[in-house]
């Protein structure tokens, strides 16, 4: 994560290109570094390690209750 260059938090500091949001309470991944973060707080700005996008992670599927 980095600081964006203005510090209010309106989200003017963040580059076009990393433009998408964060949604609070999803799990994101990189498979490829096995990092797995939880989003605390909603943002303007994607979240990404050494460039590349983190996914979200796909929910697991319950087992049947039959």
């Amino acid at each position: 994560m980095s600081d964006g260059k203005n510090p209010t938090g309106d989200g003017s500091g963040i580059d076009a290109e990393h433009i998408g949001g964060a949604l609070l309470g999803k799990r994101y991944v990189d498979d490829a570094s096995g990092l797995e973060v939880l989003c605390t707080k909603a943002g303007h700005g994607r979240l990404a390690l050494d460039g590349a996008v983190l996914e979200i992670k796909a929910a697991k599927p319950l087992p049947s209750s039959d």
